[in-house]
């Protein structure tokens, strides 16, 4: 019981959405539920739906989205640290920070219309293990770098976090890192195919398309 009512707590922290907050603001009424990302170079574009600061960002800058992406954070953070300082010894803080990413792709709040699940995954990592975080966001970055994919050097990340934890690890860990892909690829699965797709045919050399990491991803409205 206690650890259905730790998903529950951090599932309705979760819900709270950093883009809407702050989007009240900066875009009032606008709808941020689509979209366009520009993967690389070559132009290559998907929509994605739902809303995040990166939606937020496409609409009001990179201020906006920080911003968003800051509350997004914070509101896996905060209760996985309650969980953390109060259960010490238990996996509470894991079940927490696993409720805040379901509560974030599907808030209770705004009829199930959310993320993609990095910015509270973010939140909840720097409670349960910060460096998981930093060595697989190194790991496929140099990765991406060495291959020539902007996507893999900045998207793809959250992979790393599985065999991390299944070596350094506990249980309920693997199975946080786990459930954090599952959902991330499903809700980014046409990002994925269309950047996979960009990156095959793309013929550029090495050193262009090294150069669409200092800009990607590109957020734009679904109408420019």
């Amino acid at each position: 019981m206690s650890f259905l009512l730790s998903v529950l707590l951090g599932y309705l922290c979760g819900s709270l959405s950093g883009a809407r907050i702050i989007g009240r603001e900066l875009v009032k009424g606008e709808d941020l539920s689509k979209t366009r990302v520009i993967l690389d170079g070559t132009g290559t574009a998907v929509v994605n739906r739902g809303v995040s600061a990166s939606s937020l960002q496409a609409r009001a800058g990179a201020q906006g989205g920080l911003r968003a992406g800051g509350i997004d954070i914070a509101k896996a953070f905060v209760p996985t640290l309650v969980a953390a300082l109060l259960f010490p010894d238990s996996a509470v803080q894991v079940f927490v920070a696993a409720g805040a990413l379901l509560g974030h792709v599907y808030p209770l709040y705004h009829r199930f219309v959310g993320g993609f699940g990095i910015s509270p995954l973010l939140g909840g990592l720097l409670v349960i293990d910060p460096w998981s975080a930093l060595a697989s966001i190194a790991v496929f970055a140099a990765f991406g770098f060495v291959v020539g994919s902007a996507f893999i050097g900045i998207e793809t990340w959250p992979i790393g976090l599985i065999p991390w934890f299944l070596v350094l690890g506990e249980p309920a860990e693997v199975g946080y890192a786990v459930l954090a892909n599952v959902i991330y690829w499903w809700r980014s699965h046409s990002e994925a195919l269309g950047a996979w797709r960009s990156f095959r045919n793309d013929e550029s050399p090495w050193s262009a398309r090294i150069g669409d990491l200092s800009k990607y991803p590109d957020y734009e409205r679904p109408d420019e």
